[in-house]
């Protein structure tokens, strides 16, 4: 899917919102594979305030030409991680 994606935005744009670590790493992939350049990318994480449930910060990640990320916040795309230490006993 983020292949498909990176490929329809040439020429244009498109704004996408998901909970799918698929999506995010299709398009990590397209930006590796040189199928979208990582200039082109925006990705950006709303890290809810603990203490304010009704205020958010935006996070602007940034994506390398390997498509890396420059830091991965705490929350974002974590649950599996979080569910596989949980089952393997690890937590």
């Amino acid at each position: 899917m983020g292949c498909f994606l990176a490929q329809a935005a040439t020429g244009g744009q498109i704004l996408i919102e998901t909970h799918s670590d698929h999506v995010l790493n299709g398009v990590r992939l397209a930006v590796r594979d040189g199928l979208i350049a990582p200039s082109d990318v925006s990705i950006y994480f709303f890290d809810c305030n603990a203490a304010d449930q009704t205020a958010s910060q935006v996070v602007r990640l940034l994506v390398d030409k390997n498509g890396n990320l420059d830091h991965w916040p705490t929350g974002f795309f974590d649950q599996s991680e979080k569910d596989l230490a949980n089952l393997a006993g690890w937590d």
